[in-house]
């Protein structure tokens, strides 16, 4: 990166640059004849100067001669175009038409070079953004503890914004608008020197007096950009801590920050504001003080004979076009000093030491072969950004076949040794060695493809689950999508070009399957089922996967499966005594399980996102429910609903624990429905207002009987919703049949849930532990019923929500734990990455990770630093760590100790008999494990999946 604003803009539009100074030097031509035609046409053809013989008498138009020296040319000059013979009247048309093309001529140059320097500009911001995120990407992990990603993402995102903008206008701006100053103050000259003078003296004026006003105006930028600055990376703050405010009440402690720091922005502002405002009115003052002064005296040079009118017509003419270009000159030199300061300051934040070289994080394509040795540690140690010891000298070998756990109290070593080996934290003193090689010396596409490294706080952006676990498979395009012939997609590979952004396209195949020990991407369903298992988050994702639909691109392959689970599995029900934990769907009947407007469509809408918020919109939908009665009576529902709501919630103040319990409105909506309670009282369905119908009845649409107990719909109103219900389906609105599905015993619905399609039907809520069984069953025999794969596929398709927020801590750390087995790595580096589990579940995981590292598919070593030395005994070596020193190097006796439970797949028969075993009732007959398991996951899944 440059250190000036003008070396990085010269470095990469050079050729541009100049290109638009050719340009703007053809443009000068066309500008200086439409500034000479107005004279030609007012004293020719109007005041007949050069006519005085006649009607037929004619004049000489359009000569144009290069003047040249007399040695050269007799005559002193070289005729280019000997000129046309005109009328007075063919004059003043031909006169007036090429001073309408010559206006044409100099727009289209203006469209062209604005046009261009535009592209140029959003080109080279483009570029700007792209290189400082690659900076980003190479800043060493140390430095991301001094800063808030809300800083860096504002300069990204925001500063550099008018900087890139600038570019485009950084050097043919100001050519192009002193060309335009220069052609009309030579023309003034030529018509008249003394009004020349005048135009001239003013022009010095405000190029001199306005750019110095305008330098408080830079400091004030300055500050204003710092201040701003501060306030996103406060806000960002905000986002990330948002749990400790609501759990310490700070939020007012917060408010009162924000308004201090908004009140200092507000100051700066307004300042500049004053300041601005002053500079234009004395701008605008000089710049209406030259045309009086033109009136004034070339008024009294034309009347005195000095001066003709159709020079002085010109003149004004030239100078009415000046103002406007000497005001865009001076506003560019004041952008240009204000995007230099933005600049340097945005280029100051960049300038750091230890940047990682641009060649450790080069594309590569091949495959990196697996690493033969292993670690090597040779008086290692790590002190802190002062100088404060943090691990001690280390020397040790860490063999890639051998599995080692790492024990300690926290902060005292272990973790820290962990993040050495995968180079978060470099080496401050000693050697550290990797297959004979220096480790800092080995690329990332190395070391993020052979090593794998998990903590206790992984990040993960927004995405779904399946991304999320591929995300360390992600290392170069294997497979390139078909390239696209049209010329929007040639536009747009020539502009990643001419940006100097990566050639890699997201959109390609990134995954190696081969690399991952797979034959074909078909079998990576498998492939990340056994890992999921592993972690034990597998049940989870089929939670998730149940209350999912159906991926769309699997839609059309699994409907004859799912229509012979839903036999299967009512069989099955039956079999167990659970027929009647799930209520069917029924055309002629009310799902009682199901919602009011859910039971109205019978249906499910299409895109999951808007859901049915359209069907009140409908007029034919109002007309059908006003007909049969059931509008008037989901007015009164959703009354009675508002009533008791703000009964029992409507006194509590904001923020009472008990306003979260509320399923049916929120906790700002209960003001507003204590306000339509009082206009509608006693008031009738035809006479409310349309704003509280609407209210009311939406409100009474998401209502089950069984969940809400209110006791609001009766045997009547249940009647009436099925009549509504045949009546709706009978003169369904276009519009509202393209984005429904109806449900359909005989068919698959696609805009419906597995579970629903599979049930075909909603699980019983009224019925204790209804749900637990009828799940536990359904996940028992997922594999039998054939949807162990599509419940997989949808289950990974969940949103995880940003940072994971959708999933618990529990959730994200066997996740993390599963990215990284994924990866089938060389060598797997754990830093406490299961301690949110309890000790048994953290001991199984533990347990089937180390058997997968030694007799897996694609064997692996490990440095795992363990949260229980219990845990260390299931470990070929135990390293322990006290106050930054290695203390002791032991190799523990054989065998886990008797309180580590084993994981599940290491008695897949014991687990199956017990699975199978009888039961003494219905809610028995969903297995004992899946029952007991099915709590703590349930509770994850359930709340997560339910958002």
């Amino acid at each position: 990166m440059a250190d000036t604003l003008y070396g990085y803009t010269w470095r990469h539009t050079k050729r541009a640059q100049l290109w638009m100074l050719v340009v703007v030097a053809v443009s000068i031509v066309p500008l200086f004849m439409s500034l000479n035609l107005p004279k030609l046409i007012v004293n020719g053809p109007i005041q007949g100067e050069g006519f005085e013989k006649g009607a037929e008498a004619t004049r000489e138009y359009l000569r144009t001669t290069l003047p040249v020296p007399h040695w050269l040319h007799a005559s002193g000059e070289i005729v280019l175009f000997p000129g046309l013979d005109f009328g007075r009247m063919e004059a003043l048309f031909v006169l007036s038409g090429l001073f309408l093309t010559l206006v044409i001529v100099n727009g289209a140059f203006k469209y062209y070079i604005n046009t261009y320097k535009g592209r140029l500009g959003e080109r080279m911001l483009r570029r700007m953004r792209y290189e400082f995120v690659d900076l980003i990407l190479r800043f060493p992990i140390g430095r991301f503890r001094q800063l808030r990603a809300s800083e860096l993402s504002s300069m990204v995102k925001d500063e550099l914004e008018p900087i890139g903008g600038f570019i485009g206008d950084s050097v043919v701006t100001p050519v192009y608008l002193i060309s335009q100053v220069l052609t009309a103050v030579v023309f003034i000259f030529v018509q008249s020197f003394s009004l020349g003078l005048v135009a001239l003296g003013v022009m010095l004026i405000q190029v001199i007096i306005i750019p110095r006003m305008r330098r408080r105006l830079l400091v004030l930028g300055r500050q204003r950009q710092l201040t701003a600055r501060q306030f996103a990376g406060r806000v960002g703050e905000i986002v990330e801590s948002i749990s400790s405010i609501h759990t310490n009440d700070t939020s007012n402690y917060e408010r009162a920050g924000v308004s201090e720091e908004l009140g200092r922005i507000f100051l700066i502002r307004f300042d500049i504001y004053q300041w601005k405002f002053l500079v234009k009115f004395l701008n605008n003052f000089l710049a209406q003080l030259t045309p009086f002064i033109f009136y004034l005296f070339g008024g009294y040079f034309a009347i005195t004979g000095h001066l003709d009118i159709g020079q002085l017509v010109a003149v004004i003419a030239a100078y009415k076009d000046l103002p406007s270009p000497l005001k865009d000159l001076i506003d560019w030199d004041q952008l240009r000093l204000d995007v230099q300061v933005k600049f340097e300051q945005v280029i100051e934040q960049f300038h750091i030491p230890n940047l990682a070289d641009e060649a450790l994080q080069a594309p590569e394509a091949t495959r990196v072969a697996a690493l033969a040795g292993g670690f090597a540690l040779a008086g290692a140690a790590l002190q802190d950004e002062n100088g404060g010891r943090i691990l001690d000298p280390v020397t040790l070998d860490l063999p890639l076949d051998r599995r080692v756990a790492a024990v300690g109290p926290i902060g005292e070593g272990a973790e820290q040794l962990a993040e050495m080996l995968v180079r978060l934290r470099p080496a401050t003193g000693g050697e550290v060695d990797l297959a004979g090689k220096p480790l800092a010396a080995y690329p990332e596409s190395v070391t993020g493809r052979r090593l794998a490294y998990v903590d206790a706080a992984t990040y993960f952006p927004r995405t779904s689950l399946r991304t999320a676990l591929l995300y360390g498979l992600m290392h170069h395009p294997v497979t390139e999508r078909e390239a696209g012939n049209s010329r929007k997609a040639e536009l747009a590979a020539l502009e990643t070009r001419l940006s100097g952004n990566t050639a890699l396209d997201i959109a390609h195949d990134w995954i190696d399957y081969e690399d991952i020990g797979l034959a074909s991407k078909e079998e990576l369903g498998a492939h990340l089922g056994g890992i999921l298992h592993l972690v034990e988050l597998e049940r989870d994702v089929r939670l998730f996967g149940l209350r999912s639909r159906v991926p769309d691109e699997h839609a059309a392959d699994v409907e004859e499966r799912i229509l012979a689970a839903r036999l299967a599995f009512r069989e099955r029900l039956a079999a167990a005594g659970m027929e009647s934990y799930v209520e069917p769907f029924d055309p002629d009947l009310y799902i009682h399980n199901a919602t009011l407007l859910e039971n109205i469509v019978f249906g499910a809408p299409r895109d999951p996102l808007a859901g049915l918020a359209q069907f009140w919109s409908n007029e034919e939908a109002r007309a059908v429910l006003r007909e049969t009665g059931l509008a008037r009576t989901l007015f009164r529902i959703g009354r009675d609903i508002a009533t008791t709501i703000v009964d029992i919630f409507g006194d509590l103040e904001p923020g009472n624990p008990l306003l979260q319990r509320m399923t049916m409105m929120t906790a700002d909506e209960l003001g507003d429905y204590r306000q339509r309670l009082a206009r509608s009282e006693n008031v009738e369905f035809e006479r409310a207002a349309d704003e509280d119908r609407v209210a009311f009845i939406r409100l009474a649409f998401g209502y089950v009987e069984t969940r809400d107990r209110l006791g609001l719909v009766d045997e009547a109103v249940m009647r009436n919703v099925v009549e509504t219900r045949r009546a709706l389906r009978d003169r369904l609105p276009e519009e509202l049949a393209e984005v429904l599905v109806f449900h359909d015993a005989h068919a698959f619905n696609p805009a419906t849930s597995v579970q629903d399609n599979v049930l075909f039907g909603r699980i019983a809520t009224d019925l204790a532990n209804a749900g637990d069984a009828v799940e536990g069953l359904l996940l028992r025999d997922l594999e039998e019923l054939g949807l162990a794969a599509i419940v997989q596929d949808a289950g990974l398709t969940y949103d995880i929500g940003s940072g994971a927020k959708r999933l618990s801590l529990g959730q994200q750390q066997k996740l993390a734990l599963a990215r990284a087995l994924v990866k089938a790595p060389d060598y797997l580096v754990v830093n406490r990455a299961l301690s949110a589990l309890d000790g048994e579940s953290q001991g199984r995981i533990v347990g089937a990770a180390l058997e997968r590292g030694r007799s897996g598919p694609r064997p692996f070593g490990t440095f795992w630093v363990v949260a229980s030395a219990q845990h260390a005994r299931l470990f070929d070596r135990i390293l322990e760590f006290r106050d930054g020193r290695l203390v002791s190097d032991e190799t523990p006796g054989a065998g886990p100790l008797p309180d580590v439970v084993e994981h599940p797949e290491a008695h897949p028969e014991a687990n199956r008999a017990a699975s199978e075993s009888p039961g003494m009732g219905a809610t028995e007959a969903a297995t004992e494990r899946d029952m007991a398991e099915g709590e703590a996951a349930k509770r994850d899944a359930t709340r997560t999946a339910a958002e």
